[in-house]
């Protein structure tokens, strides 16, 4: 009987095994430590795992914490982790797409490896209005996204509405060799923490994406020109004094407290219908 190589039995995996779901498991005991220790885990913390795999991260999370709540959408994978979670209380296997399931009420944390293929979903879910009780979180990510989501600055009306109730960090590089199958590409643990003290509602999400949008159109533009299509020019000098804005500053190199005063300067005194519609 002729052998099948290595390479060829791998190629094989991925297209027909459990990976169908775009998942990259992780596998390397460090970045498992990394992943974990990111977070600053506590005894009565509540852990909502997204894309539980094999159960690498899920059994060692609940030697740490109250509670964990794996999210597994692969049979497959879900009927092992049931048979090995068959003594472990503090686990709570659910089967499905977490784009699809609801999030917990009270506050909780996550600790993921997430599909790369949703990672935009996953973020919008959980800083969105649904994500409420979502309070911090250590995620792998695809490097790409991971430095979009942390770089100092940026255009993206979307990130920008999540920077407004969370905090960014890249912690740690993961090797695409870390996972198996590996990705094209490497990942990154970043760290999301939710504000003390956030600058607006994610009800208002929407209303905002839609208002940064408009002026991001021209980011370069200084600021009395961009919102003059928005504020009558007595509110205009009134939503500029208040945001501590320069008529001359450009759109691109406002703050997020100034974008929030300039926001929420128009939900007060403009009228809905010159509000910027998505």
């Amino acid at each position: 009987m002729r052998r099948q190589n290595k390479k060829h039995r791998t190629i094989r995996k991925c297209i027909s095994g459990p990976n169908f779901t775009g998942q990259h498991l992780l596998h390397h005991p460090q970045t498992i430590r990394q992943l974990m220790e990111t977070v600053l885990l506590r005894s009565t913390d509540t852990v909502l795992e997204i894309g539980a795999g094999k159960g690498v991260l899920t059994f060692p999370l609940a030697e740490k914490v109250d509670r964990v709540i794996a999210v597994e959408i692969d049979a497959n994978f879900v009927k092992t982790l049931r048979e090995k979670a068959e003594n472990h209380p503090k686990i709570k296997l659910i089967q499905g797409d977490i784009r699809e399931i609801g999030l917990p009420a009270k506050p909780f944390c996550v600790v993921a490896n997430i599909p790369f293929s949703i990672t935009t979903a996953i973020l919008e879910k959980l800083m969105g209005a649904e994500g409420h009780a979502f309070q911090r979180g250590a995620l792998i990510l695809e490097k790409g996204a991971a430095r979009r989501f942390t770089e100092s600055s940026t255009m993206d009306p979307r990130l920008l509405m999540w920077r407004m109730n969370f905090q960014f960090e890249m912690r740690a590089m993961v090797p695409r060799t870390h996972f198996a199958p590996p990705p094209s590409v490497d990942a990154a643990i970043v760290r999301i923490v939710r504000r003390d003290h956030p600058l607006m509602s994610a009800k208002e999400g929407n209303k905002f994406i839609a208002f940064a949008a408009y002026a991001l159109s021209e980011p370069k533009q200084p600021v009395a020109d961009t919102f003059r299509g928005i504020f009558t020019p007595v509110q205009l000098k009134m939503a500029l004094k208040n945001a501590k804005v320069d008529r001359e500053q450009a759109v691109a190199l406002l703050s997020l407290e100034q974008w929030a005063s300039l926001f929420h300067t128009m939900l007060q005194y403009v009228a809905p219908n010159r509000w910027p519609r998505k």
